[in-house]
This record gives C-alpha cells, sequence and structure tokens, in this order.
C-alpha cells in the first residue's frame, strides 16, 4: 500500500494538472489521459483518487468555495462587540481573497459556470450541505440579541456582496487593486453591516 503523504502528493498533483487543463482546455476539451500526463501519475492513480472527470471538476469547484466559507467560520463570543468580530472575519476573508492560486481557480470555475452550469451546481450543493462559513454565525449572533435580522441569508449575501466588490472580483477582472486600502474598506463594511442589524 502506498504511504498516506505519498498518496496525497499524488492526489494534490492530479488536481494541480486537472487546473491546468481545465484553464486550457475547458472541462469538455480536458480528459483524463493529458491529466494524468500532465501531473506525472498513471491514468490509474488519476482514477483511483477522482472516479470520473466530474468529480474532479467537483473538487477543484467544491474546493474553491470551502476555502472561502472557513475563512469566515468563527463561532460567536458573547465577551466581544460584534464589529469586532466581523472585522475578524472579514479580514481573514481578504486574506484568502490575496491568494493568486484561488482566483486563478476561481477565474477556472467561472469560466465553465457559463459552459457548463450544471457542474458547478453540483459542487455547490455539497458546499452549502456543510456547517461553517458565515451563516451559523450570524445566527449565533442573532440568538445571543447581538443582531436583529429578519432574513439571515439576505444578510449573508450582502456580506458577501460588501467583501467581493473590493477584494474578489476586482482581483478576478484584473480591476483596481484595492489593497493600499484593505483596512479602510474593511471597517467601512463592517461598520455599514452592523449598522443595519443592530437591534433596536
Amino acid at each position: 500500500m502506498e504511504p498516506v503523504g505519498r498518496s496525497a502528493q499524488k492526489r494534490q498533483a492530479v488536481i494541480n494538472a486537472a487546473l491546468a487543463e481545465f484553464k486550457d482546455k475547458g472541462f469538455v476539451g480536458a480528459s483524463m489521459d493529458a491529466i494524468a500526463e500532465h501531473a506525472q501519475v498513471s491514468k490509474r492513480t488519476v482514477y483511483n483518487h477522482f472516479a470520473s472527470k466530474d468529480l474532479l471538476f467537483n473538487e477543484v469547484t467544491s474546493s474553491f468555495w470551502v476555502r472561502s466559507k472557513q475563512a469566515a467560520s468563527l463561532q460567536f463570543d458573547a465577551s466581544r462587540t460584534v464589529e469586532d468580530q466581523l472585522l475578524q472575519i472579514a479580514r481573514s476573508v481578504w486574506a484568502v481573497y490575496q491568494s493568486a492560486e484561488l482566483i486563478e481557480q476561481a477565474r477556472i470555475v467561472l469560466a465553465e459556470l457559463i459552459r457548463q452550469p450544471e457542474l458547478v451546481e453540483q459542487a455547490l450543493a455539497q458546499v452549502n450541505d456543510q456547517e461553517c462559513g458565515l451563516l451559523p454565525f450570524l445566527q449565533q449572533a442573532v440568538s445571543a440579541g447581538a443582531l436583529q435580522i429578519p432574513d439571515i441569508k439576505i444578510a449573508e449575501t450582502q456580506f458577501w456582496g460588501l467583501m467581493k466588490s473590493f477584494a474578489f472580483w476586482p482581483a478576478v477582472f484584473r480591476f483596481h487593486d484595492f489593497s493600499a486600502q484593505a483596512e479602510q474598506v474593511l471597517n467601512s463594511n463592517v461598520q455599514m453591516f452592523v449598522r443595519q442589524y443592530l437591534p433596536g
């Protein structure tokens, strides 16, 4: 049996090769043969880790959203202000969106979202089943009386919209870089959000 560490290395090599193939050829044009060659592993090794190209693309897609959700995961702490905690979340999310690797992955996923929307929807369904991200934090803050939110899903989307407008979409489309103004932007976004949902 192959050592766990070696197996994990090969699995990551397959994922990296798949990213390169999906970028160059799209999902339809990419082949498991080419991915195996790019990863310098056997085709059998590729299929040992991912039984189909669909599952491999699912991994590439879901891992992108999972990293975003995990960055926003925080247990609500009643001893700290909700603004301070949301600012901590915002900084963590901003740091994730500074990853050139993640942004390149996002470009690949978004391109396929246009061509093959059903593939991305399958991966998103899995991500949404995970109990992490901003939603549990907001639910805990509401239960503790720190925030008053009529529709938590809408509030979650609003928070992500504020973040992505400055940290994600400009990076994906190579627009203006807000890095030098990050702290100003994050403080302003969090203040706007908290003012909207403070009790009373």
